[in-house]
Parts: C-alpha cells; structure tokens; sequence
C-alpha cells in the first residue's frame, strides 16, 4: 500500500499580544509535542520508547513488545497537538513516523501489522502468558487506534487518500472479527499480545466468557477502540455497513457479564447500569466507544449506559481535581478519557459536564505533564546506578531492557520532557515513571478540551470553559485564578454565550462591552451577549475567593485503605492540598501558593490560530 501523503503543514496565523500569564492549553501542546517527537526512536522504524524510568543514573528509557500499539496513539496525538499550539519541532520525524506506520498497513487486509523484524528481538517479550513469537500480528486495539490516527490526519490534511486506506481497514477488521448472533467479537487468540491476531489467522476463535481477559485485564479494552473508530468514520463517511459492525460490537462490549462487579458493587442494577470495579481506563475506553455510536445514531438506551457508567466513576476519587481511580494511584490515559466523555455526554445533551471539563484540565491533566526538570533531575539523583550494556552479567540492568537496542539513555530527561506520568496520588507523581500509553491519551485530552473552550456556528460563538484560546472568532483572556475576571476579544461574532461555572455567585456577576454595563442574560447556565461588532471586547468581573474542603478518597480498590485530604480552592483551581506525601523523593504536584496572589501577571505571548477545526 503506497505511503504517499501530504507533508505536515502548520499554517496558521500568528500574533503577539499581552495576555494574562495563566494556564494555557495551547502551550502545553507544544511542550506535549517536544515529548511526543524526542521518544521516538528512529531506529526502530520510529517506535515509541514504551516505558521511561527517571529513578535512575541515568535516567533511561526503553521499548517493549507493545511499543507499536501505543506508537499509533501518538500518531494521533500530533495532529491535535500541532492544530493547538502551530510547534514546528519534530515535523521532520512526524512524516517519518506517519511513512513508518503506513507502510506496517498490509495489501491484502488493510490491517496495521507489529512486524516480525531481527532487529527487534523484543517483537512479543514481556506480555505475561503470552509466547515470544516470530510472526507478524496485529493487535486489535492498536489496529483501532491506527484507524483513529488516520481518521485524525484525514481531518487535518483533506487528503481524500486516506479513504482508502481506512476503508481497507474498516474491511479487515470487519473481516477478522467473529460474528454471533446478534453481536460480533475479537477473541484472545493466545498469541504474541493480548488479543492479536497473527498474519496466518487466529490460533482459536472461542468467545471471552468472562470480563477480566488480557494484560489489560478487561474484555471491554480490547473492542472500545474499535468501536470508537469505526463510529467515528461512520458520523464523516455514511458508510450503512460499517454502522452495522460497530453495532455488532456495541452489542458485545454492552453485554452484562462484561459489568457489574464479584465483590464491592453488588447492586442487581450494577451490570445494567454500567458499574464496575477495575481499571477506570480499561472500561472507559469501551464507554468513549459506545457514546460515539450512541450519538451517531442517536441511542438513548446507550447514552443512558455511559451517563451512569461516567457519574459512577466520578465517585471513584476527588472529582474536583480530576482524580479519578479504583485502586491507590489514578492512571494517566483516565484524564483524557474522561474528558472525552465529559464533553461528549455535554454535547449530546445528555447532561451539563463542562464544570467537570474544567476540573480535569486545571488540576491533574496539567500536573501529570512532566515539565519541571529540576524534579527529574532530582529523582535521577536519588535512584541507583544503572549499567545499560545488558550483556553485564551483574543484574544492574533494566529487568525489561535485555536486547542491544532495546534501552537509551542519551538526554532522556530534555527529550522526554512534555510526556506524561503514568500514575499519581493525589499529592505527587511518585517517581514520575511514564508509560506512553498514558502520553498519548493525555494529550488527546489537552485537545479535547482546548477545542471545547469554544465553538462557532452561524454568527453564534458559545464558550464553555473560561480557559485561554485563540481563535478565528474571538480570543479568551482568563485571569482565573487570580482574579474572577475573563476578557473576550470578538473578530467575528454576532453574539457570544458564556458558560458561568457552579462556583461563580451568579448575583455578583458584572458584564460590559468596552466601557459600557450589560444586563445579564440567562439561558440556562449561560450568559448571552448579542449585537456585537468586530473588535468589541466583552468583560465579565465576578468574586473569586478561596474555600478550602475536607474530601475522603480510596487508596485501594475495596475502600480499606482511604484518606482525607484538605483541598483549598479557588473556583476549579486547586492552590493546596494535605496532607502530603513526603516519604521519599518524588515529583510533588499541586505546588502552587503563587495562585493565592490576587494580581495576575502578565505576558507578551506569540497566539496561533489554525485555520480550521479538527472534528474529533
């Protein structure tokens, strides 16, 4: 199949202007693409460096079998991260990979293949239960996050070349799949990773009968991708037969022995209702899946499923912070799934989630980005010395790094910077070890709720979060968390509604348009201004204080283990939290006093404004 595409491309306009020096999406887009680019591995057909380890002199990094199912989420991930921020780093590499992933898509199945090469000893080492083989497989769940990934270039490039391939795609999965009465499924074929098929065919094809199948340790992880991809190329395409199949698949992830729970959740209504007791991730990727579909079709049985799976899973952790676990540490591909379905159930109706949007993004997204390399450096001192020639007979070697090749150590720290963490307490990252499935999800969320910052349609712009952007209908300067005030600059609306978040007291809200008042007008919980000009600047000033809250989360999956933190706040933003874990070295979050200052500073910034939006 020919790799022939268009080179990546950020045109775009570009600015300076004096903004408020407080968060910014956009920015950490661009930090996220300097870790997206610097992990790659360009001798390794441009794979992913899977794990990086900093507790360590030196810090190292280094690749596993899965390296290829987890390099197409960040060829997903760049798009995004270039339509935010305009970064020109690693464009070069970006094409290189996009080439490298292309051509792993076979001629006969349209399938993306982990291909068998000597190069790459590691080809299936470390899947517990599973044989180091020597053929080429594809792994279902990185077959749908390849789709996703050129269903995200498609988007950016308007390449009509891509149709083909994601057809081929669509086809052979549609083809491998194993179709019952009245649902269709992947078996775990026992081969090379969980849930792969090989290049010869499936060593069985029997059903998972039970939801705890796979390294993922879930059944529903190993079909949400899929689903999600093809619900998504149906919603551009209109393609009747490829609802059929994502609805087969639908079918299967929704069936109740796949929910519920054996020991907490015992509820009769816990399977129905989506309710579940392992890995957060591992089921919302089934959950973002279903939503697709359910709004491309408009199921309201099926919207009704994940709204209760995703309010059930706010229960799980501090959802203030974004925190959200079933076990003692909140895993870092949860932010950007959560998210996702936040601001989907949002848009479909469903429910008015954007204060929850607002709390991801501020706090743990954020914080779970790896950006201070003072405190790698730090947790690289602490650690123990590490020999990288795994020849060495002495045991100073990674456990998982055996191969030449297969480690590297060359300034982890600088090009790994911008990826995030794969697990935290609600006080640090530990030692900040990254798995870059965790990467390429957060970043993904960093999108998902920069796009939903606004929207335009008809004259009509609609803001939702009161975070900093940039766009081609008006710009958003947010003074939060300092100051309750957020300034928007119209280019081309007619009309702006604001979304005012929960905390704000809606009696002390004042709006004006340049130096004049406004009265307020409420529809729902939105402000709406209309009979606006090119260059007017909309301010809105409402009381900002600090209130701090006593908050009970589980440190283990069975609620034996808990503890009570205190949580100042000011609006979302979290400025504190005790108690703190100091036992050891570690990447300490939520270090933020500077908040408590009452005079936002401010900054002389380069915007960018992509000239279009990525559906997603």
């Amino acid at each position: 199949m020919s790799a022939s595409f268009k080179p990546v491309s950020t045109n775009g306009e570009r600015y300076e202007a004096i903004v408020p020096d407080t968060l910014d999406l956009a920015e950490r887009a661009g930090l996220a693409i300097n870790g997206l680019g610097g992990t790659l591995d360009p001798k390794s057909d441009y794979d992913v460096y899977f794990a990086v380890t900093y507790r360590a002199q030196p810090p190292y990094m280094y690749h596993l079998a899965f390296d290829p199912t987890n390099t197409a989420k960040f060829a997903e991930s760049f798009p995004f991260m270039r339509v935010m921020s305009g970064s020109n780093q690693h464009v070069d590499t970006e094409n290189a990979l996009m080439s490298s992933l292309v051509s792993r898509l076979s001629p006969d199945d349209g399938l993306y293949y982990n291909i068998c090469k000597p190069e790459r000893p590691w080809h299936s080492a470390g899947h517990v239960g599973y044989g180091n083989v020597r053929e080429d497989y594809a792994n279902v769940a990185g077959v749908g996050r390849m789709l996703r990934a050129m269903i995200a270039w498609r988007e950016r490039d308007g390449d009509p070349a891509w149709d083909d391939r994601i057809r081929a795609m669509v086809r052979g999965l549609e083809r491998i799949a194993v179709h019952s009465e009245g649902y269709a499924y992947f078996p775990d074929g026992g081969f090379a990773e969980a849930f792969s098929h090989p290049r010869s065919g499936w060593l069985h094809t029997d059903e998972p009968s039970d939801k705890a199948e796979g390294e993922e340790n879930l059944v529903v992880a190993y079909h949400g991708h899929q689903l999600l991809g093809l619900a998504w190329w149906y919603q551009l395409s209109g393609d009747e037969r490829v609802l059929d199949f994502a609805r087969k698949l639908a079918n299967f992830i929704m069936l109740p022995r796949f929910w519920g729970a054996d020991d907490v959740y015992t509820l009769p209504m816990a399977q129905e209702r989506g309710h579940y007791n392992m890995h957060v991730h591992a089921r919302m990727i089934g959950l973002r899946g279903l939503l697709q579909l359910a709004i491309a079709t408009d199921d309201q049985r099926m919207k009704d499923f994940v709204r209760s799976s995703y309010e059930f899973t706010r229960t799980q952790g501090i959802p203030r912070i974004g925190w959200f676990t079933c076990a003692e540490w909140a895993e870092g591909c949860t932010l950007g799934d959560m998210i996702a379905t936040a601001i989907k159930l949002s848009d479909a109706g469903v429910g008015d989630y954007w204060d929850d949007v607002d709390c991801i993004a501020r706090n743990l997204l954020i914080e779970q980005q790896l950006v201070r390399p003072e405190l790698l450096e730090k947790l690289s001192e602490s650690g123990p010395p590490r020999h990288l020639d795994p020849r060495r007979p002495d045991g100073k070697i990674p456990s998982a790094a055996i191969y030449p090749g297969q480690c590297a150590s060359d300034r982890v720290i600088e090009r790994s910077l911008g990826v995030f963490a794969g697990a935290s307490t609600p006080t640090n990252l530990r030692d900040a070890a990254v798995s870059q499935c965790c990467t390429g999800n957060a970043t993904q969320g960093l999108y998902y709720a920069w796009e939903g910052i606004v929207r335009y349609r008809d004259g009509a712009a609609q803001v939702n979060l009161l975070l900093n952007r940039a766009s081609q209908w008006l710009d958003i300067d947010s003074y939060l968390p300092y100051e309750g005030r957020v300034v928007i600059r119209n280019k081309k609306a007619a009309r702006v509604s604001v979304r005012i978040p929960s905390w704000v007291n809606r009696q002390e809200i004042q709006c004006r348009v340049g130096e004049q008042g406004r009265r307020l007008e409420w529809i729902g919980n939105y402000i709406s201004v209309d009979g606006l000009a090119p260059g007017d600047a909309v301010t809105l000033v409402f009381p900002i204080v600090e209130d701090t809250i006593s908050t009970t989360a589980a440190l283990d999956p069975t609620w034996r283990k808990v503890q009570t933190y205190k949580c100042s706040f000011k609006g979302n933003t979290l400025i504190d939290i005790y108690p703190r874990d100091e036992s050891r070295v570690s990447y300490p979050i939520f270090q933020r006093d500077h908040y408590r200052h009452r005079t936002t500073p401010m900054k002389t910034a380069t915007r960018y404004v992509y000239p279009g939006v990525l559906e997603w």
